[in-house]
């Protein structure tokens, strides 16, 4: 999908007050695109949208509650962080805005997780399940450090982001939408059951891997020649 064909949708962020959530949120802004932020405070969600509008006049940035966000967005960016069952009940509060729509996950739960549990599951999954409606789920951002967001890799040396997904379709917007932001590169990953061996590239083992190699930056996050 073309970046053209993206500024045809409305992508929401639940919520979009975050670090991720509001660091993604304010770049997909800049590529002039129409984004909403989600909160669980209206007031917040507002004043969220106003200081991503005045960083940016290129797109149209406004702020809804989660549920407003989930029912107004074309395009769902969902980027929670906190104790799971805060997510799933959140989920489920939302499922018939949500269903049937793209939405793309960046969040983790290895962080949550005993390493031995590594590979065997995915926030992904976990939230496919617990939205209990169909939805056009895809992965991306998994692997990038908040600190990569806030000051952009070299377009020349991209940051690479695995999108996983079932969807075709929804793979190919996830795509187009990284790609809005300067310096990242989407890379197709299979279908949503590798999410699984994706969150395994993500912050938790990346941190070490950074330590290790990277001097403790955390902006490596991950890159790979294509």
């Amino acid at each position: 999908m073309a970046a053209l064909e993206l500024k045809k949708h409305r992508i929401a962020f639940i919520p979009g007050t975050g670090r991720m959530g509001g660091l993604i949120a304010d770049h997909v802004a800049k590529a002039g695109l129409n984004v909403i932020i989600g909160s669980r405070s209206k007031d917040k969600a507002v004043a969220a949208a106003a200081k991503i509008s005045h960083s940016s006049s290129n797109g149209t940035v406004t702020g809804f509650t989660n549920e407003e966000a989930a029912s107004l967005g074309t395009i769902i960016v969902w980027s929670p962080f906190g104790p799971l069952a805060e997510r799933d009940a959140l989920l489920k509060s939302l499922a018939q805005q949500l269903k049937d729509k793209v939405i793309i996950d960046v969040t983790n739960i290895l962080y949550l997780l005993d390493e031995s549990s590594w590979g065997q599951v995915s926030s992904t999954l976990l939230n496919e399940k617990a939205l209990g409606v169909p939805a056009r789920w895809t992965t991306a951002f998994k692997s990038t450090f908040w600190k990569l967001l806030e000051a952009l890799p070299d377009t020349n040396n991209p940051h690479h982001t695995f999108v996983a997904g079932d969807d075709p379709e929804a793979v190919d917007i996830t795509i187009a939408l990284v790609e809005s932001i300067p310096g990242f590169k989407g890379v197709k990953a299979g279908g949503l059951k590798y999410s699984k061996l994706v969150e395994v590239l993500g912050p938790t083992w990346l941190v070490e891997l950074d330590k290790l190699n990277g001097g403790g930056n955390y902006r490596t996050g991950w890159r790979f020649g294509l």
